[in-house]
């Protein structure tokens, strides 16, 4: 019989297991590999029934956040127009990841969610706003929009943050004192090093501060790690953690936090929970190599109560971020590369985070398979607004009146919808296909985008490898002398869709609240692991991933 502990399937499989050599004993070869399939069958049959009965719960049967879900609590930062502190949950800023086109795809997903851009060099603002206005260039429907600024000169930073408020209308300006890349904190020119280099000198960062707060009157926040630390030790030395280093340590980031406050007023900091090793590690090491120190940055919250702590680093999940929101300390948590891996986790976020009321998903959800074309967002359009310097909106998500303005249900819809905003952008850089036929540079970025979204999905990397294949023939099209106007981005989006075959089409028209069966044969594998080392053999788990690479 299976009961609740998904561990009765694996002490059944133990006794399938031992009985199969009696029970073969003398048949036929196709007859021992006939009941073979039929003992893994039944076997399957009953862990999809603990699966299931499981759904959304521990080891123990307990329900987790994802099926009951607690509201959280209001804090001191709720209300004004939006009512809910939009810093609940952020969108962490990442180069080359968070541009106009992927906030556009995240806003589909939430409309709740903070969103950063990408972080933006003081010079690049200062010198190249005017000639390549994309660089900050974003619409209304990415609000909230925080613009991240690299920088080290107060002078220079305060009128880069003026030109971010005053021209482009961003809702809120962010130091970024937290990046362990080498090319930003071993430049030679001392005046030029910014990133976590910065965090050496906290009157420096202070007086940075104090002057973008003068100059711009929306809020000023600063992104920083917990300390720094020279990477001359080697990777022994990045992955310790010595609580009595100068510049590492606890009394360290608390120090710099208290000055930087006394000295610019900031009240909102963000903190990487790790350390940044300047020297000896890639960017991507340091996000991974590190310790995290989550308790940290709670201490923190608990020691300056006047001020507000986003915690971020090492949080994959939703459950992960209700799991710090809930202790009532921080005032928010960032997901970075875990959203740009898989957009959907997004889908829960303005339910579970900011506790808007959803009734009418089901509805919504029935209505996505009939309306699959463009024409289903009939007020989704550029639209200009004179107020502000390339201020061009698309979707029509903030339009409480509009049929369309509610975020979507399935993978398939965010693709179909962002499909015709991709035919939109492309119609007004044809020119710029024609010149770069293989560079195809707008349109590279907005399949950037689109990546993640067939993540977890059966088949999902026929997606992407389809997505290259498409730009490739768009490329030898253009060379051919073919009109850049005739390329189709919905075009190549449905195509892409349709090569996942009728599985992976079943798993774009899901829900994306659901978790897929492929997550829920990972999780599955995960326990087995974890069962394995807490006493079992382990020869579960090799079956079940025998089984899931002959599904999958």
């Amino acid at each position: 019989p299976v009961q609740c502990p998904t561990r009765t399937w694996v002490v059944g499989w133990k006794k399938i297991k031992r009985a199969l050599p009696v029970a073969v004993h003398g048949l036929s070869r196709a007859a021992r590999g006939q009941r073979l399939a039929e003992s893994r069958a039944s076997v399957r049959h009953s862990r999809d029934r603990v699966e299931k009965y499981t759904m959304g719960r521990g080891e123990d049967g307990a329900e987790t956040t994802s099926s009951r879900h607690v509201p959280l609590p209001a804090t001191r930062w709720d209300g004004g127009p939006a009512g809910v502190d939009s810093h609940r949950l952020s969108v962490a800023p990442m180069l080359d990841c968070t541009d106009s086109h992927f906030r556009r795809l995240c806003r589909l997903l939430s409309k709740r969610t903070h969103l950063w851009s990408e972080m933006v060099n003081q010079d690049a603002v200062l010198y190249a706003h005017k000639t390549r206005p994309a660089l900050l260039s974003h619409g209304t429907e990415e609000h909230p929009v925080t613009c991240q600024l690299g920088g080290a000169s107060p002078s220079r930073l305060a009128l880069a943050s003026e030109i971010v408020v005053d021209e482009y209308g961003y809702d809120e300006v962010n130091l970024n004192c937290g990046c362990p890349s080498a090319k930003v904190v071993n430049k030679p020119d001392a005046d030029k090093r910014f990133g976590a280099a910065l965090m050496k000198d906290a009157e420096l960062v202070g007086e940075c501060l104090r002057r973008m707060k003068e100059a711009v009157d929306v809020p000023v926040t600063l992104k920083h790690r917990l300390g720094v630390r020279s990477g001359s030790g080697g990777l022994h030395d990045a992955r310790g953690y010595d609580k009595e280093s100068d510049t590492d340590g606890y009394h360290f980031v608390s120090n710099f936090v208290d000055t930087v406050h006394e000295l610019s007023g900031v009240e909102h900091f963000i903190a990487h929970a790790r350390c940044a090793v300047l020297g000896g590690l890639s960017t991507t090491g340091n996000r991974m190599i590190p310790p995290l120190r989550h308790e940290e940055v709670h201490q923190l919250a608990l020691d300056f109560p006047k001020l507000g702590f986003s915690l971020n680093g090492g949080v994959e999940t939703v459950d992960d971020a209700l799991s710090h929101l809930r202790r009532g300390t921080v005032r928010g948590v960032m997901l970075g590369r875990a959203v740009y891996k898989n957009p959907a986790v997004l889908a829960t976020v303005d339910r579970l985070i900011y506790g808007d009321c959803d009734g009418d998903r089901k509805e919504r959800m029935a209505g996505e398979h009939e309306q699959l074309t463009v024409a289903a967002w009939p007020t989704d359009g550029w639209r200009v607004d004179d107020r502000w310097r390339e201020r061009r909106s698309y979707f029509s998500l903030h339009d409480d009146g509009a049929a369309d303005a509610a975020a979507c249900v399935t993978r398939e819809r965010v693709l179909r919808r962002f499909a015709g905003y991709g035919d939109a952008v492309l119609r007004q850089r044809v020119g710029e296909l024609e010149k770069h036929p293989k560079a195809l540079g707008e349109a590279r970025g907005l399949c950037k985008a689109l990546g993640g979204m067939s993540y977890g999905v059966r088949a999902g990397n026929r997606f992407k490898r389809d997505l290259e294949f498409g730009l490739q023939g768009w490329t030898k099209r253009l060379l051919a002398g073919e009109d850049a106007g005739g390329l189709s981005f919905s075009g190549l989006i449905t195509s892409c869709v349709a090569g996942l075959g009728e599985q992976g089409v079943e798993d774009m028209r899901k829900d994306m609240e659901n978790v897929l069966e492929s997550e829920q044969r990972r999780r599955s594998l995960a326990r087995g692991r974890k069962g394995g080392e807490d006493g079992n053999d382990g020869d579960d788990e090799t079956l079940d991933a025998e089984t899931c690479a002959a599904e999958y």
